[in-house]
């Protein structure tokens, strides 16, 4: 039996920017890379951290389940094309990048840095004041980077400015990276101090990062030729549900959108990024998010055409709420939930009993807003739905009407 293929999450990364170089990989603000100039930028990281020593010290097969070889460097970064880069930027180093909660305290962020032993932080200029008041108890740190973020903060003491680096650094092509290689995910601590959950890259790639089938490496990279979605995850990199959904995109050859105003939940500006954008995948967090959001849509004028997906997770996002951005869709977008019904001969049409039905197998928010009757069903050979065909007679139909 062939041995089935295993992954490194950079590895991955580089294949589909080389099968599709020139395609838009993340947009910022004014900020639009490609894959080429992202895989540029991530290779340069990668540089600077190989140059301060960081990187693989220990492989997989000497250690414990629960033992990391790799040097770890903290992200301590607001949403923005850094966040990313930094993530692969240490995948290509063979470091491991975790997730920092920008909004701890001092005590808190003290504790998350002393146990991920921390070798490198990567930080928005806006932190400085939080970093000097923890970093003389942060010894084994031996890499300050700071990203440049209109605060007005100067450069802290004995940081290196990022930008400046990446223009300095050479981008190698990577090497030695192994399907064994970590990824780390630090939770939130709301049931006490936070934790880190150790995965190798070939596990949480088949796990949470690749929503279709596998084969091999030119297959994920022939599967991203097709094009995937415009996504725009709402919620902070620094969750794991934010930058899941970045990179499960990315591994469909999808293009990652972010929001310009990344310190709070702005849904104006959400909405208008989603307009200008053309954003086909939304990611929120439950009804904190959805509230507001679908608030302003109902409120504010927007084009939101192309949005194609909304997806939650994190918290719940209620039936109500559910059954709100579904009707919001129907009055924007011309779509709803619409069923197609072949009554049997002497039958009538009874659309109450048809929902009570429905609704013993199916939510609420999933039933039909309207009927519409036909004189048979069309299906696929093999006798499943044929979906182009229902489409293609509801959008007819409601056009009729």
């Amino acid at each position: 039996m062939a041995q089935s293929p295993e992954f490194n999450l950079a590895v991955v990364h580089e294949a589909i920017a080389a099968s599709i170089p020139e395609r838009d990989c993340i947009i910022y603000r004014n900020r639009r890379y490609t894959w080429a100039d992202f895989t540029d930028r991530s290779r340069r990281l990668a540089e600077v951290f190989r140059q301060y020593g960081l990187g693989c010290r220990r492989e997989r097969p000497g250690l414990e389940n629960w033992e990391s070889g790799q040097d770890h460097i903290g992200l301590y970064l607001y949403n923005g094309n850094e966040y990313l880069e930094g993530m692969l930027g240490a995948f290509k180093a063979r470091a491991a990048p975790f997730n920092v909660n920008y909004r701890y305290v001092d005590e808190e962020l003290e504790y998350l840095f002393d146990n991920a032993d921390a070798r490198a932080i990567v930080y928005h200029a806006a932190f400085v004041p939080t970093l000097m008041r923890v970093r003389e108890r942060l010894p084994r740190v031996e890499l300050w980077l700071q990203v440049e973020d209109g605060s007005g903060t100067p450069l802290m003491e004995g940081a290196v400015d990022y930008e400046a680096a990446l223009a300095a650094a050479t981008p190698r092509v990577p090497a030695g990276l192994s399907p064994d290689d970590l990824y780390i995910l630090y939770t939130g601590g709301t049931t006490g101090m936070p934790k880190g959950v150790l995965w190798r890259q070939d596990d949480v790639f088949r796990a949470a990062l690749y929503p279709v089938e596998i084969r091999d490496l030119e297959g994920v990279a022939a599967r991203a030729q097709r094009g995937g979605p415009r996504v725009l995850a709402a919620p902070p990199f620094m969750h794991g549900a934010a930058h899941w959904a970045a990179f499960t995109m990315w591994h469909v050859g999808g293009t990652v959108v972010i929001q310009s105003d990344v310190h709070r939940l702005d849904p104006v500006d959400i909405w208008r990024t989603v307009e200008r954008e053309k954003v086909t995948s939304l990611t929120i967090v439950g009804d904190s998010f959805g509230r507001p959001l679908a608030d302003e849509l109902a409120r504010g004028s927007y084009d939101v055409s192309s949005l194609r997906m909304l997806t939650s997770g994190g918290a719940i996002l209620t039936a109500a709420l559910k059954r709100e951005f579904l009707d919001l869709p129907h009055e924007r977008w011309g779509q709803q939930v619409t069923a197609l019904v072949q009554l049997r001969h002497g039958a009538r049409a009874d659309e109450e009993g048809f929902r009570e039905a429905a609704g013993e197998h199916i939510a609420a928010y999933k039933l039909p807003k309207q009927f519409f009757y036909v004189d048979q069903i069309l299906r696929s050979p093999s006798g499943k739905a044929d979906y182009r065909w229902a489409r293609a007679t509801a959008m007819a139909k409601l056009g009729d009407g």
